[in-house]
């Protein structure tokens, strides 16, 4: 006479539904999963199209952005390359103990 009682998924899943668009999480219109990312045109999952205009502008700022910091950090390592040379560089970061970081491919 123990028996668990667990919500069927079909009962849970109108109210997860809710949740995430209320809250600013998009899901896949063709495969209803949570995106994995916010810059990414394409559903991580199934790879259709998000079509949300409103997804796809926040999304373009989104990679903007990013594409703006990568390139600043490049043209001050292009800068310091320039100024002492790559091997110098490289000596400073080791004395001074600084790794270059790994970068995310999600980020």
């Amino acid at each position: 006479m123990n028996e668990e009682k667990a919500l069927p998924e079909e009962e849970a899943l109108p109210e997860e539904k809710a949740l995430p668009e209320a809250a600013g999480i998009v899901v896949c219109p063709n495969c209803e999963r949570k995106l994995l990312t916010q810059t990414s045109p394409l559903c991580n999952w199934c790879g259709a199209q998000i079509d949300n205009p409103e997804y796809q502008a926040r999304a373009a700022r989104s990679r903007q952005e990013r594409d703006q910091q990568e390139r600043a950090e490049l043209e001050s390592v292009i800068q310091e390359e320039v100024q002492y040379g790559i091997l110098e560089r490289l000596k400073r970061l080791g004395k001074q103990n600084k790794v270059a970081p790994p970068k995310s491919p999600l980020v």
